[in-house]
């Protein structure tokens, strides 16, 4: 065989931005959906965490571990007896914290995916606070308890929690959601932070 047939192929612009592209495709989207998977979806090794036990809650509220049933179970009739629905008109008992313990860095607050698209003031400022906790160190991380939800409540509820931190200038890597199973009917959650 001559040396001469053997045809040497140059990788046009064209060429280069289409690999590129393609590399990009490969190994972007893949870790774009695999960290929201992991954001949303991630589970401890024990299948589920009961929410109301879930936090220690040592000093701000003795009544909170009982509070949020008692809410999910009559929210339904205060939604149904309350006329007005914008966000003016939240019961406190459908929103907001119920525990807070700076020491323990860890507190708890309830929030209703039907009447809520963003956190209650008190409970935004209560996020800031809990970030000075002695538990917050370099080498923390966060752990939020959110509640199995509809797909579109999920996404509106991690988001105004990442907005909540992300205004605090917390990175996302030291963020952990872990999803616990709900009350069957229920429509106030508690959502559970603690640094670790």
């Amino acid at each position: 065989m001559n040396d001469n047939t053997i045809q040497r192929y140059v990788l046009t612009k064209r060429g280069k931005i289409l690999v590129v592209a393609l590399a990009m495709i490969l190994i972007i989207l893949p870790s774009l959906m695999l960290l929201s998977r992991v954001l949303i979806w991630n589970t401890p090794s024990n299948g589920s965490i009961d929410g109301s036990n879930a936090v220690l809650q040592s000093g701000a509220d003795s009544s909170a571990p009982g509070l949020a049933s008692e809410a999910a179970h009559g929210s339904q009739q205060d939604i149904l007896n309350d006329n007005n629905t914008g966000p003016a008109s939240i019961n406190p008992s459908l929103a907001g914290p119920i525990a807070f313990d700076i020491d323990a860095g860890t507190m708890t607050f309830l929030y209703t995916p039907s009447l809520q698209s963003a956190l209650d003031d008190e409970t935004a400022s209560l996020i800031g606070q809990l970030l000075t906790s002695p538990q917050n160190s370099n080498d923390s991380n966060i752990a939020v308890e959110i509640p199995q939800l509809p797909e579109d409540d999920t996404a509106v509820l991690t988001t105004v929690i990442l907005n909540a931190f992300i205004n605090y200038n917390v990175p996302l890597s030291d963020i952990t959601f872990f999803v616990y199973q709900p009350e069957p009917d229920a429509e106030t959650y508690e959502i559970n932070i603690s640094i670790k």
